[in-house]
């Protein structure tokens, strides 16, 4: 898989389409993540919730991205 570097709008499509690839992968390094927006978020629940085990396994997670997640009150949907 591709290192993200961007989980926005513009371009959360191109990685849907990609996503039966994606999801496979049941861990995410986000250290390269320069903007992320609530289509990222999303991006990044649907990934989470498409595992067995529902956790989605977070790595080098930014402190703009998790203070996103506590915002919106789904930190406990991934694995930190």
């Amino acid at each position: 898989m591709e290192k993200i570097t961007h989980l926005t709008v513009e371009t959360v499509p191109r990685l849907w389409s990609c996503r039966v690839d994606i999801f496979r992968n049941s861990q995410v390094d986000l250290a390269g993540v320069e903007d992320i927006d609530s289509a990222g978020i999303a991006f990044l629940i649907k990934w989470s919730k498409s595992l067995p085990d529902g956790k989605l396994k977070l790595l080098h997670v930014p402190e703009d991205i998790m203070s996103l997640l506590e915002t919106y009150n789904i930190k406990e949907l991934f694995e930190i």
